[in-house]
Formats: structure tokens, sequence, C-alpha cells
């Protein structure tokens, strides 16, 4: 018997194939709960920009400024998506790179090797009374670069969207 299941479970596997998230581009507005650049809290957009390339890679580009005269600056942070990192509650994504640019150099852009985890939780369904409510995304990054070159060595970021 345990003979004929495992041919058949490779079969049941190669009619069903996995399927790849599909892409998405969009703006997402909200509120940014938290940026901190090596610890300091600085003011950043209430807005991203969430790039899915349905291969597994997922990035998140939001901005920031500090209220001075510095020029305002783009964040993106990239992650890898693997299967075994979602659950119920979301997922975890392996931080792997980051890029700074300023806004007024768009020529500037330069990708930082890091090392660090975002988590996207999904929404849960709530129910109030009979109606359900749904609640809230969180996306939570903490990233550490290690380059000598680096202008940030720790990025920790949390948004609502």
């Amino acid at each position: 018997m345990m003979r004929a299941m495992l041919p058949l479970g490779l079969l049941l596997l190669a009619i069903h194939p996995a399927q790849a998230n599909p892409p998405v581009d969009e703006t997402k507005s909200g509120g940014c709960l938290e940026l901190k650049l090596d610890g300091r809290p600085t003011p950043c957009n209430h807005d991203f920009r969430f790039v899915d390339d349905g291969k597994g890679e997922i990035s998140f580009v939001t901005g920031y400024g500090d209220g001075r005269a510095a020029p305002k600056t783009v964040l993106a942070l990239f992650t890898a998506q693997t299967p075994d990192m979602e659950n119920a509650y979301g997922y975890a994504l392996r931080l792997t790179n980051v890029t700074l640019m300023t806004y007024d150099k768009p020529a500037s852009q330069r990708m930082w090797k890091a090392a660090g985890l975002c988590f996207l939780v999904k929404p849960n369904p709530v129910r109030a009374g009979a109606k359900a409510v749904r609640q809230d995304i969180v996306v939570m990054c903490s990233a550490t670069l290690a380059d000598a070159g680096v202008p940030v060595r720790r990025v920790d970021w949390k948004f609502a969207f």
C-alpha cells in the first residue's frame, strides 16, 4: 500500500505545481509608526511603494527627511521570501539589500548588503457583532549594514497600512 501512495503523491504534485504570487507594484498609504536610523528617530513618509516580483523578492520603498536643510532620502529595503517562513500570522522575509538615495541626486543610488528580517503581518478578520472588521497590515523591518562606507549602520522601520 505504501509503495502505491508514493507515486500517487508525486503525480498529484506534478499536476498541481506550486504557484508564485502574482507580481505587484503598488503605492500603499497608511501610517509610518517608526523609522530609526542608527537608533535616532527620523520623520518618514506616510506612504511607501510595495513591489513583489512574483518570484520571491519583495521590496519596500519609502522616503524620509530630518526636517532640517538636508535633502530628503529614499530608502529601499529588499527582501527574499522563502516558503518555510510563512505561517498563519504572516511572512518573515530575509533582508538582503538596502538602497539609500537622495531626492536631488537620483543617479546616486547604491545597493548595500544588509542582514536582518522584515515581518509582514497578515490582517485577521475580527468580528464586531455580526460585522467583520479588517485589521491593518503591519510591516516591521530591522536591517544591519556592515560595509565600512555605508552612511547608516542600522535601520528600524514600522509601518501600518
